[in-house]
Order: structure tokens, then sequence, then C-alpha cells
């Protein structure tokens, strides 16, 4: 037996024998917050005792500065309350995948005595990992997109009424109940907020956080000046952002043509993989016979 295979199987059999350890020690460690994760949403949640056991040993955690950034990004999608929870659930999902997919093929690799197997699992693994990242991505760059085109209509009846007399509040108000999609959620949220005792300019400061693009950020900011100064200026403040969001809404239909061209891209990568791992990994094992 040549140094190679043994190589290979010697890696195949530690990390068959890591993977077991993992799941056998930490299947009870974590059996409270896998019975939470849906299994619509995230296939084969029992496993992740793995990945929760594999962010431990590397130290993953909450604490760093790059994951309070992520945390505050996976807050936009699915609120302040549950962002630490699924920051784990989905670093969870992307170690398990990764590392089930990493032991697989080097199990295959060592039985049809093919290195080239291990690397493929390993580039595999990656792009599974990434791929896990990219759909809560996808997610956020969505609702930031959705916010992004909801912003003219809003801003121009929003406008419409501050010029025909109504106060900003109120006018926000009967904006906020114009629709059901993420604007319009979050600015009905904000009267809630008022409604139950928040400060206004608080509840601007609360709403621009929440949705965390700078168009809006500098919306909420103009507001609060304006408010603090008396609202002299509010309707000339509407009007021309309001045209200037028209302009970007229209940037924005250019952007999202070209992208969805780029994205068709990586699920036909990851398919051809998957094919050249489905002919090739067959032929090695009959070679080795």
């Amino acid at each position: 037996m040549d140094t190679g295979r043994i190589a290979v199987l010697v890696l195949a059999t530690g990390l068959v024998l890591l993977w077991s350890i993992l799941a056998v020690r930490y299947e009870k460690a974590y059996e409270s917050m896998i019975r939470t994760i849906d299994p619509n949403r995230y296939k084969y949640p029992e496993l992740f005792c793995v990945g929760f056991a594999l962010m431990k040993i590397f130290n993953i955690n909450s604490k760093s500065k790059s994951a309070r950034k992520r945390i505050k990004e996976i807050a936009e999608v699915q609120g302040k309350r549950y962002a630490e929870y699924y920051f784990y659930v989905i670093n969870g999902a992307k170690w398990t995948y990764g590392f089930t997919v990493l032991v697989l093929l080097t199990l295959l690799g060592a039985l049809g005595n093919s290195f080239l197997a291990v690397l493929m699992g390993i580039v595999l693994a990656g792009l599974l990992m990434w791929y896990v990242e990219e759909l809560m991505n996808d997610k956020l760059e969505e609702r930031r997109d959705e916010l992004l085109a909801d912003m003219p209509q809003m801003l121009s009846k929003l406008t419409l009424l501050v010029n025909s007399g109504m106060v900003v509040r109120e006018a926000w108000k009967k904006a906020a109940d114009g629709g059901q999609r993420a604007l319009y959620r979050e600015m009905q949220d904000m009267v809630q907020e008022v409604q139950n005792g928040v400060a206004e300019i608080d509840a601007y400061r609360n709403f621009a956080e929440r949705c965390s693009i700078k168009q809006i950020r500098r919306f909420t900011s103009t507001m609060i000046q304006n408010m603090q100064k008396g609202n002299a200026e509010m309707s000339y403040f509407l009007k021309e952002l309001s045209d200037e969001m028209w302009e970007e809404k229209k940037h924005l239909v250019k952007r999202k043509g070209e992208a969805a061209k780029s994205k068709l891209l990586i699920p036909t990568t990851m398919i051809f993989i998957g094919i050249l791992i489905m002919v090739m990994v067959p032929a090695f094992l009959g070679m080795s016979l």
C-alpha cells in the first residue's frame, strides 16, 4: 500500500472518529437548542450538535467584533430579539454541513484511493459554508432593496399629507397604514412605540437603527432636525428627498438585473462539482477493485 493511500486512510479515519465523537458527546448538550430549529428551513438540524461543538472548539461566539457586526445585520432580518439565536443557528448549520461533506468525501477518497476526492471535499465544504452565509446575505439584501423600493412612494404620500396641512405625526401614521411590506411595518412599529410612551425623537432613531440603510438614516436625521427647529422646511425637504429616491429606485432596478445574471453562476458551479463527484468517485472505486 503506497504512502498516499495510507495518508488518505489515516485522514479519513481521523475525521470519521472526530465527527462521531462530537456527535455523541455534544448531542445532549445542545438538544434543547436543536429542538427549536425549524427543519423546513435548515435540513438535518439533529446533526447541528457537530457544528455547535466545532464552534466551541474554535471559540466562535457572539463576543467578537465581527460577530457583533454580523448579529446587527441578522437583526435587520430576524429582529433584534432573535438575532443572536440565529447567529448561532447559521454558524451551526455552516460548520455542520461543511464538516460532514468533508468527512464523507474524504471517506470516499480513502475507499477509492483518490486524493482528488479529498480536495474536492475541501472545495465543496468551503462552498457549502459560504452558501449558508450567502442565504442570509441574500435575505438582508432583499430586505434593504425592498425598503429602498418603497421609500419613494412613501415619501411622496408623506409629502402630500404634510402639504395638505396635516401634522407630521398624523401624516406619518396615515402613511404607515399604506402597506404591509417591510418599510410600512417598521413605520407602524414606530407609531406603536410613540403610543406606548417612547419619545418621538427616540422612536425615529430606533426606526433608523432597525432599517439600517443610509438613505433612511439620512431621512430620519433630517426629520429629527426639523422637529427640533420647527417644521417650516419639512415639506421642501420631503419633496427634495422624494425626487432623489425615485432616481435611486431606477438605479436599483438596473443593479438587480445585473446581479441576477452573476448569481446564476453559483448554483451552476455547485451542480457541476456535484456531477463531477458522481462521475469520478465510482470510476476511482472501480479502479481500486
